[in-house]
């Protein structure tokens, strides 16, 4: 009773892991296949279970990781990167991990190969990077407002004051004033729209670079 209830427990264990587990015996059949495999793939165990592997995952892929564990001699290997075929007919990027399972006279009958969703790992990775590049951004932001803010207040004050006096001056020199003011403005307005962008655009420059597209990057609305 007490054997059942240890078993059950790691085959419970096993099951719920968030990783995507997967054992084989020494023919390759699957003998264990955790729900967060059955998530990747899109098969149920049932699919799978007494079933080899090579449906997965290509038998010379396994062959090798066999090879390389009795040779290497260690528990497990990892870094191999290759792809698992879904249900569906999908090629999933992984990255596996292959750990011997042994018997007591410490003799290799089967292997338990763990896999990460390379996918996954590269949307959390474009993620990361789409944060520092908003973070590198707010910084920029933050600079450009500290330091020209004042500049610029100090000429749309002075072009404000001159154009209270427009009686004295020509119609050339009020245009000129004007256009000032407006564009003076408008570098204001733009320096206090790149602190509230929450999702950058980028569009393309000269010379095969690309550069912030303040009008349609998403802002975070001011409170």
């Amino acid at each position: 009773m007490k054997q059942r209830q240890e078993t059950e427990y790691l085959e419970r264990v096993f099951d719920s892991s968030p990783v995507p587990l997967i054992s084989l015996d020494m023919r390759f059949r699957v003998i264990m296949f955790n729900a967060a495999a059955c998530r990747l793939t899109g098969y149920s165990p049932g699919d799978v279970a007494g079933r080899r592997v090579t449906g997965i995952l290509p038998l010379r892929r396994i062959k090798m990781i066999t090879r390389a564990l009795r040779k290497s001699g260690t528990w497990s290997i990892d870094g191999h990167m290759t792809r698992l075929v879904a249900k569906d007919g999908r090629e999933i990027p992984v990255r596996l991990k292959a750990t011997s399972l042994m018997d007591s006279e410490n003799r290799l009958f089967g292997i338990l190969l763990v896999a990460s969703d390379l996918g996954e790992i590269r949307e959390v990775h474009s993620k990361m990077l789409e944060a520092e590049r908003l973070a590198a951004i707010t910084e920029t932001a933050i600079s450009i407002n500290h330091e020209i803010n004042n500049p610029l207040c100090s000429i749309l004050g002075n072009t404000q004051l001159m154009l209270m006096d427009k009686g004295n001056l020509s119609p050339d020199m009020i245009r000129k004033l004007e256009t000032i003011e407006k564009q003076t403005a408008r570098i204001q307005e733009i320096a206090e729209r790149l602190g509230r962008i929450t999702r950058p655009v980028l569009k393309e420059y000269v010379g095969g670079k690309k550069m912030l597209d303040v009008e349609h990057s998403g802002i975070k609305n001011p409170s």
